[in-house]
């Protein structure tokens, strides 16, 4: 697991390892630009006169802030290591920060000069450090032309901590932004180097130690996972039986959306849960029963609805509703049904959250209810919108919600006590205490029809296995994603289908190892 912290975060973090360590802030700047000077050194070595100085040549394009001055540091260490080095201040020189001053300073002493404009002639590396992660502006001018050239050059491009131009906490570019191969940051990953557009400007992400950590009882602004992290997948225990891994009820699927509540129970089964129950219409029997023998199939057509909610309520342990069961008469009763007397954990999905977004008044006396009862501060609703069916629940724009997708999932989810899974290219899961997990696994292969379905499945399966929470829907979208990497690594981006995710999650927990040992 990997801690994410905002612009402000990380800004608080680094005066408190200098008010309260007493590490200087030029000890800092030295130990950060170590660190991505051998970054540089590792992928572009100097190897005597095997390899043309000339083409070895990089350039340090600096900013006024303590970007700048790292980009400085940077410069220093490769020239002190053989790098021929050209160093260019593009701002103005009284307008930098004082430990900036001091970079120049230095270089000056040791016989190196600033320019303030590029030298001519061909770099084999340019260090971007023109902006850092306090950018909150359009870029405008001479840093504006500046950037333009960095992204026409044929250089490889190393950015500073943030791609210059690329919001840190959203990852919007402003106005223009750097294309960097490498981006070496510190302390944290930055929202912004994960979420697009900044994703596509960072390039390969690194991050370095440097001195600088969070105060203890201070929780950053979120995390991200990574394969380590499929040691959470819940414990098998050896004497277990199909009861012992949980129920999972399925509410899903109308005459044309048979394949929504069979994604939906193998992606149950597929993760663990014992007993899967779909419930659905009588035209989808007979091909549940083809695909997926192993589910408790209960359909209605005229019959008391209500009446089968409430059997299959009593029997589950937990619930997804809504894929595929459309926005009729007939699925806004079964809704209302299922959000007034559910008390299970709730996965609510596709048409599920269409209909609540078309009633707000029932979201609106759930939460009293549970602020009555004090079950609000026991969050078990879960939400898996999509961002168009996001734009819908949260009455904003899909833009509007893009934007600034973490700020409106924390949102949503504080206003509406729910766990909400936003569902994107880089998918953003929040609580109502405002943490954030943001996923990395995936790819544009799971842009297919069910994939959702699929992820729904996921959830409930882990949350019958006992996981809740945060945690649960995390690693739901994690494996979700890294099932989505391996089948498209077997057909190609392409060629994924929902029921392809399906085939390779298998494979995907076996990394995970054996957990059956207690």
């Amino acid at each position: 697991m990997q801690y994410l912290v905002s612009s402000a975060q990380m800004k608080a973090y680094d005066q408190a390892a200098t008010e309260n360590t007493g590490i200087p802030s030029l000890v800092l700047m030295e130990r950060a630009a170590f660190a991505t000077a051998e970054e540089i050194m590792s992928r572009f070595p100097l190897k005597g006169t095997e390899r043309s100085l000339d083409k070895s040549r990089v350039l340090i394009l600096a900013g006024c802030g303590n970007n700048g001055g790292d980009g400085f540091a940077i410069g220093r260490i490769l020239a002190e290591h053989g790098y021929p080095v050209s160093f260019v201040l593009a701002g103005e020189r009284e307008r930098c920060s004082s430990e900036t001053k001091a970079q120049m300073q230095i270089l000056e002493r040791l016989g190196e000069v600033v320019e303030t404009d590029v030298p001519r002639g061909a770099f084999a590396v340019i260090v971007d450090a023109l902006f850092g992660i306090g950018l909150s502006r359009s870029v405008t001018g001479r840093y504006r032309e500046m950037i333009d050239w960095i992204n026409a050059s044929s250089a490889c491009v190393v950015a500073v901590d943030i791609p210059s131009g690329i919001h840190a906490d959203t990852g919007k570019v402003m106005e223009a932004a750097v294309r960097a191969d490498l981006t070496v940051t510190y302390g944290y990953v930055k929202p912004g180097l994960i979420l697009y557009p900044g994703a596509e400007y960072a390039g390969r992400v690194v991050c370095r130690k440097i001195g600088i950590s969070h105060p203890a009882g201070e929780k950053p602004l979120g995390f991200v996972y990574d394969r380590t992290d499929l040691v959470r997948l819940p414990v098998r225990k050896n004497d277990g039986n199909k009861g012992s891994f949980g129920r999972v009820l399925v509410i899903a699927g109308n005459e044309r959306m048979c394949g929504a509540c069979q994604f939906a129970a193998l992606g149950a089964y597929r993760i663990g849960a014992g007993l899967v129950r779909v419930l659905t219409v009588k035209e989808n029997r007979n091909i549940l029963m083809q695909t997926v023998p192993e589910a408790i199939v209960d359909t209605y057509e005229n019959e008391d609805v209500e009446r089968l909610l409430k059997e299959a309520l009593d029997w589950a342990d937990c619930v997804v509703a809504g894929p595929g069961i459309g926005t009729d008469e007939r699925a806004c009763l079964m809704m209302q049904y299922v959000w007034a007397h559910c008390r299970l954990p709730l996965v609510v999905d596709a048409d599920g959250l269409n209909i609540l977004a078309s009633h707000p008044d029932w979201l609106q006396q759930d939460r009293d209810r549970r602020e009555e009862t004090g079950e609000i501060h026991e969050t078990k609703v879960y939400f898996t919108p999509h961002l168009g069916e996001f734009s819908r629940l949260a009455k904003k724009s899909i833009k509007c919600c893009k934007e600034d997708i973490i700020s409106a999932a924390v949102s949503y989810a504080r206003d509406h006590g729910v766990i909400l899974v936003c569902k994107d290219a880089r998918t953003v899961a929040a609580d109502p205490a405002g943490e954030i997990y943001l996923n990395t696994s995936g790819d544009n292969g799971m842009a297919t029809g069910g994939s959702g379905d699929v992820l729904a499945g996921i959830l409930a399966g882990l949350l019958a296995q006992g996981m809740q929470g945060l945690e649960a829907a995390a690693l739901a979208v994690y494996l979700h994603g890294l099932a989505g990497n391996r089948a498209s690594s077997v057909k190609s981006v392409y060629a994924v289908k929902a029921g392809d995710l399906l085939e390779a999650l298998p494979e995907v927990l076996t990394e995970g190892g054996n957990r059956g040992w207690t």
